[in-house]
């Protein structure tokens, strides 16, 4: 039994099956790295795990307890934390404050286990911007704020979208030493990113949705030789990228 269980999940817009009986099973402390094309269901998934959405079958079980269909308040506080796509910080508030928030609406532990403010400032480079108002930082910066928030909230199974998009080279290499950091530090990580360097780097194991279906998963050395996400992600044969 993992620290995450998606069993047999199915989503619906509709006519459209955005999830079809998926199944991924996410072990504690690793780093579980999620791929597929625009519109495959890796949000829909997100969404689906921290409550937003509400699956037509299936099941969401986090330490053993049934989550699905919690509301996303309850999900985070049971240890949960997501970073977005779109950078979605309080932008009248600092860093610190923003972190203040979600430590306040975060899990509860005891005060002696759980990384400071302070800590966590350092840990995502943000120490001497950290009374800077967010509306005045960069993109990177702001992404770093969203990384705060989720640590501040003291979880153990972190969902990141897309953490790296948007990031010059250098930046993705720093991206690439925090998760890093983040995964010695004990957390879980899945994370959703289209820069397969990056995703190739960080994960333990990588699964790839196409059109809803969980169509592989295993090493990600080996995720570019499997003819199936060949078709789907690269949109051709296997021999043509041999």
């Amino acid at each position: 039994m993992g620290i995450l269980e998606i069993s047999d999940i199915d989503k619906r817009f509709g006519g459209l099956e955005a999830l079809s009986n998926v199944e991924i099973t996410i072990e504690e402390g690793e780093v579980y790295g999620l791929i597929g094309t625009n519109g495959s269901g890796k949000t829909t998934l997100f969404n689906v795990i921290c409550g937003f959405l509400k699956p037509e079958n299936g099941t969401i079980t986090f330490k053993d307890k049934d989550i699905t269909g919690l509301v996303p308040e309850k999900v985070c506080k049971m240890g949960i934390g997501r970073c977005f796509q779109t950078v979605q910080p309080f932008r009248s508030m600092t860093p610190m404050e923003n972190a203040r928030v979600a430590r306040a609406y975060g899990r509860k532990i005891k005060k002696n286990t759980e990384l400071s403010l302070n800590d966590i400032m350092d840990i995502v480079g943000l120490t001497e911007k950290q009374d800077v108002l967010t509306e005045h930082l960069t993109l990177p910066d702001k992404k770093n704020v969203e990384i705060a928030r989720a640590l501040a909230g003291n979880p153990e199974l972190i969902l990141f979208d897309e953490v790296a998009s948007g990031l010059t080279g250098k930046e993705i290499q720093g991206r690439i030493n925090l998760m890093k950091r983040l995964s010695d530090m004990g957390i879980t990580i899945i994370v959703v990113e289209h820069i397969m360097k990056f995703i190739k780097e960080i994960s333990d194991r990588i699964g790839v949705l196409d059109t809803g279906q969980l169509i592989y998963e295993g090493d990600p050395e080996k995720v570019a030789e499997d003819e199936r996400v060949i078709e789907a992600y690269l949109g051709g044969k296997k021999d043509e990228y041999s």
